[in-house]
């Protein structure tokens, strides 16, 4: 089985990073975003994208680049599954994903304790598996799994 992890800079590649002992049993790979920080991956095979916030969605030929760039890393890679922590990069490559009859596995911002991010209301129509870190996440999302805190 091939796993991809995606993740934006910041506080959702550090929590994707608590996931290492998932990656090292499968064959795995990162996807993150470019920045300038010299930061440790869960996986030895990273891909940088385009940093993308919700600003610059708006900024249609950005987001578009996007879209381009996750069909291109997914069909060379093909992954079974997508297991992922956010934000807005996550989303080309898991619409991707499922049509490819992919799984993907979405787990919300420990950041988020009582209300969904943007990603996550995008995500959860998208997902296999959405996975909350707090149980007040349930009342929004109510097909969430909680499975508790993953630092």
């Amino acid at each position: 089985m091939k796993l991809c992890f995606i993740a934006s800079s910041g506080g959702h590649l550090a929590e994707i990073n608590q996931l290492k002992e998932i990656s090292e049993e499968y064959d795995s790979f990162l996807i993150t975003e470019q920045n300038d920080f010299d930061e440790a991956h869960i996986c030895s095979r990273v891909y940088h994208v385009s940093k993308q916030n919700r600003k610059e969605v708006l900024f249609l030929p950005k987001f578009v680049a996007l879209w381009f760039k996750s069909l291109k890393l997914f069909l060379k890679e093909k992954p079974d599954c997508i297991i992922t922590t956010g934000a807005l990069i996550c989303y080309p490559i898991c619409c991707i994903a499922k049509m490819f009859h992919r799984k993907v596995v979405y787990i919300e911002s420990f950041a988020r304790f009582n209300t969904g991010s943007l990603t996550g209301k995008l995500m959860y129509n998208v997902a296999d598996l959405f996975i909350v870190q707090s149980e007040y996440l349930l009342d929004i999302y109510p097909k969430a799994v909680y499975c508790g805190c993953i630092f």
